[in-house]
């Protein structure tokens, strides 16, 4: 009789354990995007934008080599993590009284400081996010991919003018983020 009380005191530990430790994510994930500066909790919810903003911004923020833990699968508008997704929800009433946050790691936090620059014209412009993650996401699904090839199967997931291609590839072969 004893060993169901023990199996669900078990069960509920485990379900505490990943509950605080969810929370803790979604916690550092809101101090980091506090230091970006494009969360607004405020219209979040009610905000198509502000929702897809989060998701190229947590997807290009990995694409530096700061893996956060989100897993992006290809969605109607690009890399889309279900995760993320939640955790941008739970965000909405706790963001104001969280701390930034930063990275123990100085190489890391190197790397977040060069995000930073890298965002700092376009972490409000959804479409340019849109489009510089899309791409990121096909160069690593199709990596001998040419650039042209590359361009053509964007084309057929979303809309992209060649002009704006162009700028999304010089963007993210100065960052390092895609090669030739």
């Amino acid at each position: 009789m004893k060993k169901p009380k023990l199996f669900l005191f078990i069960l509920f530990f485990i379900f505490m354990g990943r509950c605080f430790s969810e929370m803790i994510k979604v916690e550092e994930l809101g101090g980091l995007l506090k230091r970006i500066g494009n969360y607004n909790p405020k219209s979040f919810e009610y905000s198509f934008k502000d929702r897809l903003i989060l998701q190229k911004t947590v997807y290009l923020l990995q694409a530096f080599g700061l893996y956060l833990g989100y897993h992006f699968n290809w969605y109607l508008r690009g890399p889309y993590s279900i995760t993320l997704a939640r955790h941008g929800y739970e965000l909405v009433d706790i963001y104001d009284r969280l701390p930034s946050a930063a990275f123990a790691d100085e190489n890391a936090e190197k790397r977040f400081n060069s995000f930073l620059l890298f965002m700092s014209e376009i972490k409000e412009d959804a479409e340019m996010l849109e489009l510089l993650a899309s791409l990121h996401f096909l160069r690593k699904r199709y990596p001998n991919f040419k650039k042209e090839e590359l361009f053509n199967e964007l084309s057929r997931k979303v809309f992209v003018s060649r002009d704006k291609f162009e700028k999304a590839f010089h963007i993210l072969r100065e960052y390092k983020l895609i090669q030739q």
